[in-house]
């Protein structure tokens, strides 16, 4: 049974539920309350069994109530001065709720199709709230706590829920509904309203069954927009603290997924993009900032990509772009400041792992073609790492760097089935490893996978260019130099230096 089936007979079961003193009246009940001075409210009712309840206490009010159509129900509770309020419903079963405690607050509800919902409280002076509801089944819910407080709801198509719930001053939010079953909103962790300052929130959705969300935001000057088309689109933030973060996320397709979990710290700026279908950043909810300054970029294209992160410090700078159908991307900056990542691929079923532990880092991965893979590690400060993949795939980069100041460390490879495998331990050591073709390996000897540059000051280039190439062995100590050529196909070169 569809949910749109579920739902429909649950309205018919509370249809019937209702007593038969309401089924055999055909009459329209309108109760208004004043106690003040220079209140205005206006009832008008065209139809069957609608109902208005309007209350105003304070001076200078202004409350309207149109109802054209059968069963409407509209209560209005207004208690301050100069607040306005003006329900309007046409067609069949709507219901409007409005609660104000204040002054110069303005909200305004306009409800056509059947059966939406909606519930607006205000506390605080001069809010403004205007839900717009055109369709069947709709919901939103508002709380404003606060002054200069803005909310705009529109909702259009069936079974769309929003919730805007807000403690504060000068918070805005934006929810746009296109389609059915989508769901948006802001609230926090316990259900309660976000408390925070000047917040802004923009949530639009185009499509079907999209959940785009802002849950435990704590802080003040947040921006955050978010843009769905498609179905099965998910983005959402939880337990974001902080001041002046700026996160944006564009979604066009299917199955596209954004999730930040816990992020913690002030000035970060997120910015993912998707486009195609089942993209993903931040799989089993690994996605996570701490820490200040952070900004991050994301856009993929094609299809099942998957980028997920976790930064723990202050001032990272991440790019990674994208485009092709399976890509897979990880990177993290556990510790430290002013880490840099540059990644990017390009082709199909590409993998890019990358690490940084420490002060200063910068790791740059770009990879064109099908199937390559890289793997870069470095712990330590200012290590400066950079892979390039280009040619038909199959390539493989795996280099790994321990120490300070290994500020020139750098892979290409320009062919298919090329092997690096590099590790660096020491501190100021230089190494450059450029391959063409196809087949080459540079590794360790006697079962030692990774070539092993260990010591401080070492120099290591090798060149190859041509097929099936070899140069193996091992750097230990400090101020060697390596450097080992070779074109053609099917060299081998040893070079152990102790």
């Amino acid at each position: 049974m569809t949910p749109q089936i579920k739902k429909s007979l649950i309205a018919l079961a509370i249809t019937a539920s209702l007593s038969t003193q309401a089924f055999a009246s055909t009459s329209n009940e309108a109760t208004v309350k004043q106690n003040g001075v220079e209140q205005d409210a206006i009832v008008l009712q065209t139809g069957d069994l609608n109902i208005a309840d309007v209350n105003q206490e304070g001076a200078a009010q202004a409350a309207s109530v149109t109802q054209n159509g059968d069963w409407h129900e509209s209560y209005i509770d207004s208690r301050g001065n100069d607040n306005t309020v003006a329900t309007e419903q046409t067609d069949d079963w709507h219901v409007s709720d409005i609660t104000i405690e204040g002054d110069g607050n303005d909200a305004s509800v306009t409800q056509s199709v059947f059966w939406n919902q909606s519930t607006i409280e205000i506390t605080g002076n001069d809010n403004q709230t205007t839900v717009s509801q055109t369709g069947s089944l709709n919901e939103s819910n508002i709380e404003l706590i606060g002054d200069n407080n803005s909310t705009d709801v529109s909702q259009d198509g069936d079974e769309n829920f929003s919730v805007f719930r807000v403690q504060g001053n000068d918070n805005d939010g934006t929810i746009i509904q296109n389609g059915s079953s989508n769901q948006a909103g802001m609230i926090a962790l316990d259900f309660s309203p976000n408390i925070g300052n000047n917040n802004d929130v923009s949530l639009t959705q185009n499509g079907d069954l999209n959940l785009a969300g802002v849950r435990g935001i704590n802080g003040d000057d947040n921006t955050i927009e978010m843009t769905q088309e498609g179905i099965f689109n998910t983005g959402f933030i939880y337990a974001l603290e902080g001041s002046d973060n700026d996160i944006e996320f564009d979604q066009n397709g299917a199955f596209n997924n954004v999730v930040l979990q816990f992020s913690t710290g002030d000035d970060n700026n997120v910015s993912v993009r998707q486009e195609g279908f089942g993209n993903s950043v931040g799989d089993s909810y690994v996605a996570v900032i701490d820490g200040s300054d952070n900004r991050i970029d994301i856009i993929q294209e094609g299809d099942n990509n998957l980028a997920e992160f976790e930064i723990t410090t202050d001032s990272n700078d991440v790019d990674l772009d994208q485009k092709g159908d399976n890509n897979y991307a990880a990177f993290g900056a556990y510790a430290g400041d002013d880490n840099d990542f540059d990644l990017s691929s390009t082709g199909n079923n590409n993998q890019i792992h990358a690490f940084a532990a420490g002060e200063d880092n910068d790791i740059e991965v770009s990879q064109e073609g099908d199937d390559n893979f890289a793997f870069v590690e470095t712990i330590g400060d200012d290590n400066e790492v950079d892979v390039n993949q280009d040619g038909i795939g199959f390539n493989e980069a795996i280099v790994s760097v321990a120490g300070f100041e290994n500020t020139d460390v750098t892979v290409s490879q320009d062919g298919e089935l090329n092997l690096v495998d590099l590790i660096i331990t020491g501190d100021e050591n230089f190494a450059s490893i450029t391959q063409t073709g196809s087949g080459n390996w540079v590794g360790g000897n006697e079962g030692v996978s990774s070539f092993k540059v260990s010591g401080d000051a070492n120099s290591l280039t090798i060149a190859q260019t041509g097929n099936d190439n070899l140069v193996e062995g091992s750097q230990t100590g400090m101020n060697n130099v390596i450097n080992a050529t070779q074109i053609g196909d099917f060299n081998v070169a040893t070079i152990v230096q102790n």
